[in-house]
Formats: C-alpha cells, sequence, structure tokens
C-alpha cells in the first residue's frame, strides 16, 4: 500500500538518533503509529544524472521547528506563484497549513503565513490557482495517529476555513482541487469511494460531496487527482486501486458539467493486471483535449529497498479518442528506496503550451543503486510523451545526509519551471525527526529548450 511516500505520511526517527545509526521510522497513515526499522539507510547512492539548469535551491518555508513537510506549487498569470505546506510553530503547537507567495514568478516572496489555523493536527495540503485567486484544502486530524476527520478549503489572502462535507467517515484521504471559468472543485477518497464536491467560485460554502465511484472489487483506493479541460466543462480523475491479493491497477473517469451538476461516464482501467505495485498516478490536459498520465511502478521480488522503481506514462488522443495501447517508461534507469520499511516514488506532472508547441515534464525521487542520498529527478518531452529527455538532477544536494523527496512542479505563464520539495541535509541537524525545510528552485532557461532526448 502506498502510505510511505510523504505526499501521504511522515518520515519519523526518535529525536536525537540520526539516520546512519538506525535508518528511519515511517508512520503507517499520516501520524500513524511508528515503525522502527533496521539500518538499511545509505546502501544506495546519489545520482550521477547530469544538474538541472535552474536556480541555487533555496530555503522558503524557513520553519523554525525544521517541520515543513509536503510542499505543493501552482502558478497563474500573470507571475502568481503560490506554495502551500503543512508545518508546525513550536514543538507543542498543533500542525498547520502554511502559504507563501510570489506576484513576480518566485524572484521574491511574501512572508510565511498560516492560510487558516484550527486546533486539529493539518497535513496533505492541495493548492490551485484561477485568474487572481488561489485556493488551498487540507485534511484535519484531531490528535496525532488518529484519521482524517474533516476536509477544509480556503482561499489564500481571504483567510476562514470553509469544510467540504462528506457523506462517509474519511479515513486517510487527501484532497485535490481543480478550477475552471466559475467552479471550484475537489476530488478525495473515502474507503473505496471516490468522491467530488464543488462550487461557485463565489459561493462560501460547500455542498456534501457525492459518490461518483464505488469499487466492488478493491479493498482500498488511493488518493484521487483531478484535471479539467481548458473550458471548464470537462473533468478527468485517475487513481489507484488495490485489491485483497495485494493486485494493483490505474483508474480513469471522465465527467461533463450539465446546468451545474457532472454527469460520469464508467470508469475504465488504463493498466492490466501487472506483479508490478502501481502508485500515486497524476493528470494533466493540453488544449486539444489530449490527457497526459503517470504513475510510479515498483517491480521485482524483496521488499522495496530491493526492488526496482520507475515512472510510466501513458497518454489519451482526443483526435482517435483512444488511450496509448501501453504505457512507457519515463527513464529506462529505475530508481530504488533506502529503507527497508516501504516507500514509493510519487511523480509530479505539469504541462505548458506556447504557439503550437507542448512541452510536458516529470518529476520523481529517488537515488540509482551505489551509495545513498536521495536527489529529485526530472525529465521533459517535446513530442507527446514518444520520448524524454535524459533525467536531470533539480535538488542537485552534494551534502551525504541529503533527502529530497516528494517534489511538485508547475510551470509559470512565462513558461519557466518551478519545482518545490522536502529537504533534509545535515547542516539542518542529524535527526531527521524534525528536520526538514521546503526547498525552491526555477529554471534558468525558457521553455522549448533543446535537451538530449533519448528515443
Amino acid at each position: 500500500m502506498p502510505w510511505d511516500d510523504v505526499n501521504s505520511r511522515f518520515r519519523v526517527i526518535p529525536s536525537g538518533i540520526s539516520r546512519r545509526a538506525l535508518g528511519v521510522c515511517w508512520q503507517l497513515a499520516w501520524l500513524a503509529a511508528l515503525v522502527i526499522v533496521g539500518t538499511a539507510a545509505g546502501v544506495f547512492a546519489a545520482t550521477d544524472d547530469p544538474d538541472w539548469a535552474g536556480t541555487e535551491p533555496g530555503d522558503i518555508s524557513n520553519s523554525p521547528t525544521d517541520r515543513a513537510w509536503q510542499a505543493v506549487i501552482a502558478a497563474g498569470p500573470p507571475e502568481r506563484i503560490v506554495v502551500a505546506w503543512s508545518d508546525q510553530e513550536s514543538v507543542d503547537a498543533p500542525r498547520n497549513i502554511h502559504v507563501r507567495r510570489s506576484d513576480d514568478d518566485a524572484h521574491s516572496w511574501s512572508t510565511p503565513e498560516v492560510i487558516s489555523a484550527t486546533a486539529a493536527q493539518s497535513a496533505l495540503p492541495d493548492v490551485c490557482v484561477t485568474g487572481s485567486q488561489a485556493f488551498v484544502a487540507w485534511v484535519d486530524s484531531p490528535t496525532i495517529g488518529a484519521p482524517n476527520e474533516a476536509i477544509y478549503e480556503a482561499e489564500v489572502g481571504d483567510g476562514g476555513a470553509r469544510p467540504i462535507p462528506s457523506p462517509i467517515p474519511l479515513g486517510w484521504t487527501r484532497p485535490r482541487l481543480a478550477a475552471g471559468l466559475d467552479r471550484l472543485h475537489v476530488v478525495f477518497s473515502a474507503g473505496v469511494e471516490v468522491l467530488h464536491a464543488s462550487r461557485p467560485l463565489t459561493a462560501t460554502t460547500w455542498p456534501t460531496a457525492t459518490r461518483i465511484y464505488t469499487s466492488t472489487t478493491a479493498l482500498t483506493l488511493w488518493f484521487p487527482v483531478l484535471a479539467l479541460d481548458s473550458d471548464g466543462e470537462t473533468l478527468h480523475v485517475v487513481w489507484q486501486e488495490e485489491d485483497v491479493f495485494d493486485e494493483s491497477v490505474i483508474m480513469y473517469m471522465r465527467g461533463e458539467m450539465n446546468s451545474g451538476e457532472v454527469q460520469w461516464e464508467p470508469s475504465r482501467r488504463l493498466t492490466a493486471t501487472t506483479a508490478a505495485e502501481l502508485t500515486y498516478p497524476t493528470i494533466v490536459v493540453d488544449s486539444v483535449g489530449d490527457l497526459h498520465v503517470v504513475w510510479g511502478e515498483a517491480v521485482g521480488a524483496g521488499g522495496l529497498a530491493q526492488r526496482d522503481q520507475y515512472v510510466r506514462y501513458t497518454r489519451y488522443d482526443a483526435a482517435s479518442g483512444e488511450w496509448n495501447s501501453s504505457a512507457v517508461r519515463v527513464d529506462p534507469n529505475p530508481v530504488k528506496v533506502n529503507q527497508d520499511n516501504p516507500t514509493y516514488t510519487a511523480p509530479s506532472l505539469a504541462l505548458f503550451e506556447e504557439g503550437g508547441r507542448l512541452e510536458v515534464c516529470v518529476a520523481w525521487h529517488g537515488f540509482r543503486e551505489g551509495g545513498f542520498g536521495e536527489n529529485v529527478l526530472l525529465s521533459c518531452s517535446w513530442d507527446r510523451g514518444r520520448s524524454w529527455s535524459v533525467p536531470e538532477d533539480v535538488s542537485r544536494s552534494t551534502d551525504v545526509e541529503a533527502m529530497s523527496l516528494a517534489p511538485s512542479t508547475t510551470f509559470d505563464a512565462s513558461g519557466q519551471l518551478h519545482s518545490v520539495w522536502q529537504e533534509h541535509n545535515a547542516a539542518m541537524g542529524d535527526s531527521v525527526v524534525n528536520n526538514y525545510q521546503v526547498f525552491h528552485s526555477r529554471a534558468l532557461y525558457k521553455t522549448f529548450l533543446a535537451f538530449v532526448a533519448r528515443n
């Protein structure tokens, strides 16, 4: 089950114990029970992948407790960039969602601020920018270790958390946002169901979410992700299902707006049953209606520390009405994980169009075999996923203790790519229970600059 990634739970280790001395402990949901693992840290190596041509990675969270986790980024015209993450202002304070804004494409930033404080533990944010407005959604748990009990959304700069009611208990979930011309949408999961809600951008409350899909075969399903066509009238959702036999598939569903309601078509599988574990799908839509989807793939025997992990890509061609017959690996060379307790790479997808040209980029974290240190990698395609550039190292840390995790990417309106991720290094201290900040880097080149691409 894909509960080990920092997008869905926290890396935790007893305070003062180093990663090299003990390895890493993981929570089974975000803030769930700790699992102490062995001395597997330091088994694999930082990559020899070429450095990405971006600005020097820098701390933009400035967490006083070094507990800045789960960063997400979004952009909108003309030069708006918004980053959100979960953080604690003191070790005894509840977790809240923090945001930082830029109105000049990340050349300068506002002071970090809490978007809307709650008494509960707030985590797993998502951020969406549309026009001059930016929105953040997140989950709340009443105490550390408890399941999620509420979902909230708030407008950046406006304050006031708006609950998104669910007709069923949430359990472990994460909201994902998307905005059309006049409506804001959210999807999330609960048990074996996918739920959706929407409201006009001018509304101040959310209706109760509705069930749009119920699995009859899955043991559970994870983290649906939402994308909208450019007209805001067609919705696309992808998610992962896992059955009692630990077999996983990537699912897709399409909906059409009709008089303020969404008419949903039957779901379909994007992948065949496979021995590989398929995790964390995400989706974007281009201006002609083509759909671009990526997910993680873990293959091989043994624990995840011994298994190879890849990123798979597939595309729906709107002109033909057909999906690719097979998904391709973005990078034929695998990454690995360095913990006995399972972890997964979680890809992030971004798309930019200009003058009839299209660029699709995917970022993920991991490391190559041979030493230790996790890096954020990036690969791009300029031919609708037929070929991908040689992966580049976005995080570019030279610290042997570095852990660069769970990237989130977006293009700004000018076509420059931005990435944020969760970063730990030795300068922040030896313990990895507290020592995380959110790092950011933006491209130093305009989009469509030629890269070396493999067939």
